[in-house]
């Protein structure tokens, strides 16, 4: 079967899928209880490392490193959906929009160093916009969603990028992510979710459908990638060695993660 990348440009971080895959919802249905950890090395970028990927369940406890990652844009562009199903390999189509924050995990094993997502994914209606905006501290990397049949959610990615210009960190990696690609009568064209990317200078663009399961895995994986490869530019690969005890550190500030209860 014909992968479902028709462009990787590793230059210019850009990964876009064919449409007979896109519209192929039995074969996704059908393949759903593997897709969990499947992924398409083709759509990986800095695969130039030479890396080992394993992505692993959920409920791992012990890592090496955590990177605190944000998901940010327009309320009911897919968010929630493509955390859910990069955590938990599920899709609800009458998901809740969120208020507030939901915490996602998403752990795989670069090169036997395990490494966790912390996914913070974030409301996105407009009345709630100034309670995330604390949400933003320490987040290594930013993606920003919109969704290719609403171009209102395009236009207000300045809104967002505004928000985490203020907020968060100055070398805060972005990720544009043009979500919803099985819908019909897509307003929002490929070749405008590249342009803003490079207007932007993005780190990567990439269209998904956490409908039908297309480059989820491979989005937070290229995340974890993207992050891991700042890790060792910045000289710290020999700083973790193996398990901390068991406790789990920011890369940055060495914040030891406390237990999050909260239900909010």
């Amino acid at each position: 079967m014909e992968n479902n990348k028709v462009k990787n440009e590793k230059d210019n971080r850009i990964i876009l899928c064919n449409s007979n895959i896109i519209n192929n919802d039995n074969e996704a249905k059908s393949k759903d209880k593997d897709n969990k950890k499947n992924i398409n090395l083709q759509n990986i970028i800095y695969n130039e490392l030479n890396t080992s990927i394993e992505i692993l369940g959920d409920d791992i406890q012990k890592t090496d490193l955590n990177f605190k990652i944000i998901v940010i844009g327009n309320s009911g562009v897919g968010k929630s959906c493509l955390s859910l199903r990069a955590s938990k390999n599920i899709f609800k189509e009458d998901f809740i929009s969120t208020i507030g924050f939901e915490f996602f995990n998403f752990n795989v094993k670069i090169n036997n160093k395990i490494i966790k997502l912390q996914i913070w994914d974030t409301c996105g209606q407009e009345i709630y916009r100034s309670l995330i905006s604390g949400f933003y501290r320490s987040t290594e990397l930013a993606i920003v969603v919109y969704s290719v049949v609403d171009k209102k959610s395009f236009y207000d990615i300045e809104i967002w990028l505004k928000q985490l210009k203020t907020h968060g960190s100055p070398d805060c990696k972005v990720f544009l992510i043009g979500n919803k690609i099985d819908l019909p009568n897509r307003v929002v064209s490929s070749e405008e979710g590249i342009n803003c990317k490079t207007e932007h200078d993005f780190e990567c663009y990439m269209e998904t459908s956490a409908k039908n399961n297309i480059n989820i895995n491979e989005l937070f994986v290229n995340c974890a990638m993207s992050l891991y490869k700042k890790y060792i530019d910045e000289g710290k690969e020999n700083e973790l060695n193996g398990e901390i005890n068991g406790n789990n550190f920011h890369l940055d500030n060495g914040i030891k993660e406390e237990d999050n209860d909260c239900q909010c």
